[in-house]
Order: structure tokens, then C-alpha cells, then sequence
């Protein structure tokens, strides 16, 4: 049963788009993918672009992430800086400025590499209100005292040889290309500024004004010297991380980049989500306003909702769900309404019950007894209420008839009456479990895994079996893995999950 955090592939936020812009009076060439999120700015290298970083980017993309990629002045058929604008704080400004152009309302993740790293740096450091926090991979800044045409060579070293050549060469051949025929004078301008980048004094700047910084290198770049990377790491006051390749290890290894930093940005994602919850609790109940849903309901259930939930779906959505929920469900009585997906084939079928421990599991067996594929899952629960509120996107939900459908009600109702056996699934490989968060009585839980009709099914009951209340959850599938979020009472290890997932699933 499909189920994971966002798509890799197969729905259209799952794909990076290209567009054009107008900055600063020019135009402008960006990329940008990914559901309604965090909003994250990628800065791309020298002599690349976006397309050069599809392949990273989507792992971003993947983990719940609106990516934004520009290709920076000169490159990538975006328009030179005028000539005194021309250094690292005006590409800095014009990064600002390509926030506002695209409609960017709130401060960032802002990720850069190599060049873009440098330009990262000025940009956290002129506009700090843009950016919630800085990820510098491979980063230009730390002065590195070479010659310029020792650090243009060391790019075509980098080229060849190299243990992922092919995918290398594939990834930058579209940007470099296109760069040197469009702009060559541009690239060697832009190349002299990166070699002679000393921006110490920024990120000491930004050291002593608290913004957050992570920093990376790796161990075989042959582009940064480790010296500069230690001398900013120093003027940062960060002591940096280093993983395995070269200067462009992030475009040779996608995966390498989405397991280094994928931890990191699901914590970003569930942390945005928990800001951003106040103001979409706001848009639904104005959207239920007039509905059957009564007033003093709707605001005492919106403000105690789960964070994870508010955000998993968009305001109207959500408003359809909890109007299910009314009048008060009576103490066996389930509801289920199944309604179109706009422009696919795919149905979003959505359950209210009156709540109790396992019940996410015995739906979703029921589901799974069907053979019903779920692209995604979002639940919650109100633990005062007594009510659960479950959604489920079915790819194949056309295909059913109206028997079919009023057969799985007849199941669902049973299933609230007495409840359904668990659903046996043998996954392929290792289920992966991370705590994110946990304090307070309740703990974040990332599950992830090769996905199998039933997993979810399997994953609830192990927590049920456990103990633990699923307060909400968040999740989606593609290409047959799945990783879904978990708001789950109670304090919790991973260890003791991983070890029961195990023995559920086995």
C-alpha cells in the first residue's frame, strides 16, 4: 500500500518545472517542484545550473520540500548583473530580489554549493530576514590563495578520472555546454569571483548574530582545499562535517545527498509545519463557516488539532474532511465519503469514527483485504472528542463500481463493530526508524521502508500493540518505498519501534 512523505516521480509536485522570471528588470531562468512546504532555495556551483542538480533536488522535493533553483546570473539563460553589480553581495541581492519575484513570503532553507555556497553565505548575511537556515556544501569563502588557473583546472580534474564518471558527465554536460556557447565571458567572470572569494568576515558576522549554519565538505575535493573549508568553519564557528567524494559528489551520488543531510530536513519539514499550522487552522475554519459544522465546534477542533495533520492536505480539503464529522457520530457509527481527485484517476476516500486504540490499523487492513492501493495517508485524532479522522488517496479508486465501494462500507462498519485481523506482510529489506522528536508525552516517529499492500496496516498495529496512540499521521509511496511521519503519545526510542516493527512485519 502506497504511502510516503512525498512523491518521487508520478505526481506533478513531485516534478521540477522549469519557468521564467523577471528579477530586477531581466530575465530569469528557474526551477521549482514540491508540495506546499517548506520553502527551500538552492544555489547551484559554477558553470552549472538547475538541471545540473534534478536529481538532488528531488530528494528534497521528496521529503515534503517547494524547491526554488535558480540558475544565477550568467548562467543557465539568466541575464548578466550590471557591470558595478557585478561581485558576490550583488549576486547576493539579486537572490533577494528573485524571492520576491517568485512570490517567496517567508524565510527559507537556504542550500548552496561551491559558488553558490559563497553566495549563500552574503545573502543569510545582507538579508538574514530571508533565511531560517544555511546549508553550505562545498562552499567557496574560506579564501583558498590559488592561482585562477589552478582552481579552473581543478574543475576538469574533478571531470576525470572519477568513480561515478558516466553519472557526472550526464548530470553537468546539459548546463556546462549550454553556459560556455551562451555566456563564456560571463562564466570567467563569475569564475574569478569565486577564487578570490574571502567572505570571513561574513560568516563571523553571522556566527555572532546566531544564525543557525551546517557545513560540509568532502573528503576527496579536489576544488576547495580542506584549509578553506577549515578557515570557515572557523570564522563560523562550526566545526563542519565530511563525507565520501569529490567536489561534486552531491551530482555524481543523489542518494549519498538525500542520506547525509535527510534527516536534517525532515526535522526542517516538521518544524515548518508547526509554524505554519496557526495560520491554516485559520483558513479552514473560515472555510466552514455556513457549513453544519457549528462555530464553537470547528474552533475548539481546529485549535487542538495536530500540526502534522493541518498541513498535510490544503485548506479545502480539510475543511470537506471535518465537516464529515457532523452532526456527532453515534457510539458504532462510521461515515465514509469517496470524491475525485481533480485531473486523475485516483479517489480520496475519507473515514470518521468514534476513536479507540488499533483503529487505524483495522481500516487500513480493510483497505488492504481489498487490494486497494493508497498513494497517500493523512490521519488524526481528538483524544476528548473521541473521534478519528482518517484520508486516503486510492490510485485504482475508479476502477471501483458502486457495489464495490458499498461492499467496503459494509466492511468498514463491521470493522468499527468488531475489528479485523491483522493483514500479514512480508516487506523486502530493513524497515528504517528514526525518532525525531520526542518530549512533552509525545514523540515524532519516521518510518520508512520497501512498501507492500498492508504495511501501513502492520505499522499501526505495532504501535497499538505497544501502547502507543497514534495522535496523526502523514505519509506517501512511490517507486516502492515508503516513509510516512508519526505523531505518537508518549516518549518513545527507536530502537524499541524498529525491534516490534520487525517482529510485526516478519
Amino acid at each position: 500500500m502506497p504511502w510516503r512523505s512525498a512523491a518521487r516521480g508520478g505526481d506533478l509536485e513531485g516534478r521540477l518545472t522549469w519557468s521564467r522570471a523577471e528579477v530586477e528588470g531581466r530575465p530569469a531562468s528557474y526551477g521549482v517542484g514540491g508540495p506546499a512546504g517548506l520553502s527551500v532555495v538552492f544555489l547551484h556551483g559554477w558553470g552549472l545550473g538547475s538541471h545540473t542538480y534534478k536529481r538532488a533536488i528531488n530528494r528534497l522535493m521528496a521529503r515534503g520540500c517547494r524547491v526554488y533553483a535558480p540558475a544565477l546570473p550568467s548562467f543557465g539563460g539568466t541575464a548578466d548583473l550590471p557591470g558595478e553589480q557585478m561581485n558576490i553581495s550583488g549576486y547576493a541581492d539579486w537572490v533577494a530580489s528573485f524571492m520576491d519575484s517568485v512570490g517567496i513570503d517567508e524565510p527559507v532553507l537556504l542550500i548552496g554549493h561551491s559558488f553558490g555556497g559563497g553566495v549563500a553565505v552574503t545573502v543569510a548575511d545582507r538579508h538574514p530576514d530571508r533565511v531560517s537556515y544555511l546549508v553550505l556544501l562545498n562552499a567557496v569563502g574560506g579564501l583558498s590563495g590559488r592561482p585562477p588557473w589552478a582552481w579552473v583546472t581543478a574543475f576538469g580534474r574533478e571531470m576525470w578520472p572519477a568513480r561515478h564518471v558516466v553519472e557526472l558527465v550526464e548530470a553537468v554536460r546539459q548546463d556546462v555546454m549550454a553556459n560556455v556557447v551562451r555566456n563564456p565571458l560571463g562564466m570567467m567572470r563569475a569564475a574569478r569571483l569565486a577564487q578570490q572569494a574571502d567572505l570571513r568576515e561574513e560568516l563571523t558576522s553571522l556566527r555572532n548574530s546566531g544564525m543557525p549554519v551546517l557545513v560540509l565538505t568532502s573528503e576527496h575535493d579536489a576544488v576547495i582545499p580542506r584549509g578553506a573549508f577549515d578557515a570557515l568553519c572557523t570564522a563560523v564557528g562550526t566545526a563542519g562535517q565530511v563525507v565520501y567524494g569529490g567536489h561534486s559528489w552531491l551530482l555524481a551520488d543523489p542518494d549519498s545527498f538525500d542520506e547525509v543531510l535527510g534527516a536534517f530536513v525532515d526535522l526542517q519539514v516538521a518544524e515548518h509545519r508547526t509554524t505554519r499550522a496557526p495560520g491554516r487552522a485559520a483558513e479552514v475554519r473560515k472555510l466552514l463557516r455556513g457549513t453544519q459544522v457549528p462555530v464553537h465546534a470547528a474552533r475548539s477542533m481546529l485549535r487542538g488539532a495536530s500540526p502534522l495533520w493541518l498541513m498535510s492536505e490544503p485548506p479545502e480539503v480539510l475543511a470537506a474532511d471535518v465537516a464529515l464529522c457532523f452532526p456527532k457520530l453515534a457510539p458504532e457509527e462510521v461515515r465514509a465519503a469517496a470524491r475525485p481527485v481533480e485531473g486523475s484517476k485516483a479517489v480520496r476516500l475519507t473515514i470518521a469514527a468514534v476513536d479507540r486504540r488499533g483503529l487505524l490499523a483495522d481500516s487500513t487492513a480493510v483497505l488492504a483485504a481489498n487490494g486497494i492501493s493508497i498513494r497517500r495517508a493523512a490521519a488524526t485524532s481528538w483524544r476528548r472528542r473521541h473521534l478519528a479522522l482518517q484520508s486516503f488517496v486510492i490510485d485504482n479508486g475508479a476502477q471501483l463500481d458502486e457495489a464495490e465501494w458499498q461492499s467496503l462500507g459494509e466492511e468498514l462498519r463491521k470493522m468499527v463493530e468488531v475489528g479485523v485481523p491483522p493483514t500479514t506482510v512480508n516487506p523486502v529489506g530493513r524497515v528504517d526508524v528514526e525518532v525525531q522528536g520526542s518530549g512533552a508525552g509525545r514523540s515524532l516517529i519516521e518510518v520508512k521502508g520497501p512498501d507492500r499492500v498492508g504495511l501501513l496496516s502492520a505499522v499501526s498495529r505495532c504501535f497499538a500493540e505497544l501502547g502507543a496512540d497514534i495522535e496523526s499521521v502523514h505519509g506517501r509511496a512511490a517507486k516502492g518505498l515508503a516513509h510516512a511521519t508519526f505523531v505518537v503519545i508518549g516518549d518513545w526510542d527507536a530502537e524499541t519501534i524498529a525491534q516490534r516493527l520487525l517482529a510485526t512485519a516478519a
